[in-house]
């Protein structure tokens, strides 16, 4: 159950990354890409370099939950075992709080005049809080993982010996003593 909660917190992290970070992140590098548009020479090379580098960064930042989620669809719970419980216990955190957030958010119309301000004053630092939480879980979780052995399958004994195969005909393949 745990598993799928963390999987589960994995896709709302990817999709709340791409719904809520991913455009105030976009208009800021559409401006310094603007901004170095305007100059001209050599500080203009720079500027626009380090944006695609900014970019770049940005996209690898904001695709790590997919890769996370990938990674644990190639292993299955064997990816699982080693994760740490306090990281998975933070970013559930973080899913409680984006929940509640977006419930905030959402049911705000419905709310009397007077606590709409105070709805709308919380549920944005609340969801942003939320965001940064998982994805604080999900790093941790991700980077701190130990590597757990595959448990053997039980169909196989873990010190039986292989049965022994030996041709006698034709005489040049033979086996030969060690």
């Amino acid at each position: 159950m745990l598993r799928y909660s963390y999987l589960a917190s994995l896709v709302a992290l990817q999709i709340a990354l791409a719904v809520e970070a991913a455009p105030p992140l976009a208009r800021m590098l559409r401006t310094f890409a603007s901004a170095a548009a305007a100059h001209g020479g050599l500080a203009s090379i720079v500027q626009l370099g380090t944006t695609g580098l900014a970019a770049i960064g940005l996209a690898v930042t904001l695709i790590f939950p997919a890769v996370a989620l990938l990674r644990h669809r190639q292993r299955g719970n064997a990816r699982f075992r080693g994760v740490p419980r306090w990281a998975v216990a933070v970013m559930l955190a973080g899913a409680a709080l984006l929940v509640a957030a977006v419930a905030v958010k959402v049911a705000r119309p419905l709310m009397p005049v007077d606590l709409r301000n105070v709805a709308a004053l919380v549920a944005r630092p609340a969801l942003m809080a939320g965001i940064a939480l998982m994805a604080a879980g999900a790093l941790c979780a991700e980077l701190l993982r130990r590597s757990v052995a595959p448990r053997p399958r039980p169909d196989v004994a873990p010190h039986a010996s292989l049965p022994r195969i030996e041709v006698i005909h034709p005489p040049e393949l033979s086996t030969r003593a060690a």
